[in-house]
């Protein structure tokens, strides 16, 4: 079975989605089954779908004549144990970092950890200036991982670039921005393809990918993503009828509850300039790392 050779790290929320299902187009690309299985990211174990290397490698079945063998675990970036184990799993591994202005990182992100019910505090101010200082009561029942909560920390760049650069040649990462493809994203796929040394198979369609959505009721989210154990047998006795076998509330009511746009409070140029003050002299050590 093929290994995987290729890594988008993250981070979330700045188009590793979009370009998981851009690349997974092309015939000399295969990637994972779970587009994040997180696997090297030990130090987030409720994250991982996978805790030895067969059934990791399980998910790439199928992948044997691709020269590209990917996977796409957006926790990668932040996770401090993944370059080092990414490394030792397979050390010529390319790498894709995906970033993007910090401040539009961390709404998009919040409103994320809102739609995963790893964050319950809707208004991002509130969030923010608790981060870093959230006692166990504010930390949601569901939450996979308290340190996500810290959006002061999951936002330094720099620092967790710098983990890549320590295991991996330069010429073996590719750090790119939001700002910079999203108006020609033809540009950055090239690039990829020069990258991957693979062949350009002349893909024009780079159609937008997942949105920004919130949900009107979170009571209802709640239901549609964790129904309870009622709910689960009801709808199972009503798909026993002829003709209802197909029945599936679920969508359904996704559908209506669901909305474009965030669901945080409306985010003003004053938090944002706030949350791009704070990581100035993070984004000065990454223009510097990358020679901006």
């Amino acid at each position: 079975m093929s290994r995987p050779n290729f890594f988008i790290v993250g981070a979330p929320k700045c188009g590793t989605t979009a370009w998981a299902y851009y690349l997974s187009g092309h015939a000399d690309i295969c990637f994972s089954k779970n587009k994040e299985p997180h696997y090297f990211s030990t130090d987030f174990d409720g994250f991982r779908w996978a805790r030895c290397e067969e059934d990791y490698l399980s998910f790439f079945e199928g992948c044997e004549c691709e020269r590209v063998i990917a996977e796409a675990s957006v926790q990668y970036l932040y996770s401090a144990d993944a370059a080092r184990n990414i490394a030792a799993f397979n050390p010529d591994a390319r790498i894709l970092v995906m970033l993007r202005r910090p401040s539009a990182f961390i709404r998009s992100y919040h409103n994320q950890l809102l739609l995963n019910f790893d964050e319950t505090i809707e208004d991002l101010q509130t969030a923010w200036d608790l981060s870093g200082h959230r006692c166990s009561s504010s930390i949601p029942a569901e939450n996979r991982e308290p340190s996500f909560l810290n959006y002061k920390r999951v936002g330094l760049f720099s620092e967790q670039l710098a983990r890549y650069f320590e295991y991996f040649d330069r010429s073996q990462i590719k750090v790119t921005f939001m700002e910079d493809w999203i108006q020609k994203p033809r540009g950055l796929y090239l690039d990829l393809m020069e990258f991957l040394m693979i062949d350009d198979d002349g893909r024009t369609d780079f159609s937008r990918v997942h949105a920004a959505k919130h949900v009107s009721s979170r009571m209802l989210h709640r239901i549609t993503q964790r129904p309870p154990f009622a709910l689960k047998k009801a709808v199972g006795l009503i798909k026993r009828i002829p003709g209802m076998e197909d029945f599936k509330p679920s969508h359904i009511l996704r559908k209506i509850n669901t909305r474009r746009g965030y669901s945080s409070s409306e985010f003003n140029t004053e938090l944002a300039e706030k949350i791009d003050l704070y990581f100035a002299e993070d984004q000065a050590r990454l223009q510097k790392m990358l020679e901006r």
